[in-house]
């Protein structure tokens, strides 16, 4: 944990004015595009057949924009992750949506690694706060480090985006990090972009079946790590 308290260090002044600097253009960058684009996208995706539609519009390129749009959400937390998902496998299918998804993913997470490693804790603290940095103290158990990983990623519900910001601080190889996350991402994405190819094929039913047996999974993993989060916090202040 205390690998991660050293990217919240005070660096020097001179640093402080690059950071805010970049910092504020980044966040202005962000702010113009949620305006242009961010609004319009989250009507888009929970509406499956008006972002089909949108698509269609860019034809051999609809694979290409929606990559670019993954992996803005990624970054930028302005439209729903599920609905996402569930929009690409009714416009792509269960598994060209798994892979354009899982794609945009990888990318975003990319971009979120080289900006935190670039910037350091004054940018990563612009998105999460020291309230979140702690929840994240179980990675401190280096043994366990890459499968828990795994879990972590795996599970849903779990706060993914927040490990991905500080990534670059776990003792970890970074080629080893996106590897062991993209694959437990896997199962998430997939049920997602199934429901969404049932829903296109008018398969309601099966839709519904789906998405009501990751409800519940994801019910109960929430649960399993929220006990599992207080039990190794407790360990570690006993």
């Amino acid at each position: 944990m205390q690998v991660l308290k050293k990217y919240f260090k005070k660096p020097p002044k001179e640093t402080l004015i690059v950071y805010g600097v970049s910092i504020g253009i980044l966040l202005a960058l962000f702010i113009t595009l949620y305006l242009i684009f961010g609004r319009t996208l989250t009507e888009f995706v929970t509406n499956t057949q008006s972002f089909k539609s949108w698509l269609e519009e860019y034809k051999g390129l609809s694979g290409v924009v929606f990559v670019f749009i993954r992996a803005f959400q990624t970054v930028i937390k302005i439209i729903p992750a599920e609905p996402l998902e569930i929009a690409a496998g009714y416009v792509f299918g269960t598994w060209g949506g798994l892979a354009l998804c899982s794609l945009g993913s990888f990318i975003g997470s990319l971009v979120i690694v080289f900006l935190a490693n670039t910037l350091g804790g004054k940018f990563i603290s612009a998105f999460i706060n020291e309230e979140q940095l702690n929840s994240l103290s179980i990675i401190s158990n280096k043994k366990n480090q890459r499968l828990f990983l795994f879990i972590f990623y795996l599970v849903p519900s779990t706060p993914k985006d927040i490990m991905t910001y500080v990534a670059g601080s776990l003792k970890i190889n970074i080629t080893e990090f996106f590897i062991i996350t993209t694959i437990a991402r896997i199962p998430s994405i997939l049920t997602s972009t199934i429901c969404g190819a049932q829903l296109e094929q008018n398969n309601i039913k099966t839709a519904i079946a789906v998405f009501a047996a990751t409800a519940v999974v994801s019910a109960v993993c929430a649960v399993i790590y929220k006990k599992y989060k207080t039990k190794n916090e407790n360990r570690q202040t006993s």
